[in-house]
């Protein structure tokens, strides 16, 4: 019983330093895998079969470069029936747009949706205002810093450790635990459609979205496998703390693995 006791100490001390250790924008874990914290959530419904959505491709493929931005990439396939087959939607890509269009109030989905922190959507093609948005996104979560999780997501060999605070200050709103795979490019040659003929290039492809559990402003720990989350490894993996299911994101972090 006294070793028992003793172990829990420590295990607790452990823990300890870890939320001190990882509680920041940039974490370390204990195999070199970065995971970097509260970036501004960028994420664009777009599609293989539509004419105006390479310049919104072109816009996530640029925020994709930025350290501080988490961009996501979601093919959808309805405009599979102009003739060519989108090779990187997922239903639960489509699946997640319908129930963002309901959360934000719209009459109806549309490509390319850019959809800016859980909060605000706009046409994927309009840089500046996209820019704009960001940036205010950015400011936002800066004033919101002291009330905000820290977050726990690294990797440790085939293992997702993943940790979420309690609520600092006030009440916490129920909010969904989302992990999402995704690839960092990947290049198609599209001989059908509206974009018949062109080679395109597409940055942050999400190729699964797994819904781990509830927050509801307590602590939780988990550790999971990769193989939990998608059927094969990806080159990252997002972690999203959403209000209700797609409301407002209250925290996020990206693992990049490579």
């Amino acid at each position: 019983m006294k070793i028992t006791l003793h172990m829990m100490k420590i295990l607790s001390v452990f823990c300890a330093v870890i939320f001190l250790t990882f509680g920041i924008s940039r974490a370390e874990s204990p195999d070199g895998k970065l995971s970097l914290q509260n970036p501004v959530v960028v994420e664009l419904f777009t599609s293989q079969g539509c004419s105006s959505c390479p310049p919104a491709d072109d816009v996530l493929a640029e925020f994709s470069r930025q350290k501080d931005i988490l961009a996501l990439s979601y093919s959808v396939d309805f405009w599979d029936y102009l003739g060519w087959k989108d090779t990187f939607a997922q239903p639960d890509c489509v699946i997640r747009q319908r129930k963002y269009n309901i959360s934000l109030g719209k009459s109806g989905i549309y490509t390319p949706q850019m959809i800016i922190q859980g909060t605000h959507d706009l046409v994927g093609s309009r840089q500046q205002t996209a820019k704009r948005m960001v940036a205010r996104m950015r400011a936002d979560m800066t004033a919101r810093q002291q009330a905000t999780p820290d977050i726990i997501f690294t990797l440790a060999g085939n293992m997702i450790d993943l940790g979420i605070s309690p609520r600092k200050t006030g009440s916490s709103p129920r909010a969904t635990i989302w992990i999402i795979g995704y690839d960092y490019e990947k290049t198609v040659t599209i001989t059908d459609g509206e974009l018949k003929g062109q080679i395109k290039k597409y940055h942050n492809v999400v190729q699964a979205i797994k819904r781990i559990g509830s927050w509801r402003g307590k602590d939780i720990r988990l550790t999971l496998s990769r193989q939990d989350i998608g059927e094969r490894d990806y080159d990252g993996y997002a972690l999203l703390l959403q209000t209700g299911g797609t409301g407002p994101i209250i925290a996020a972090a990206k693992l990049k693995l490579n």
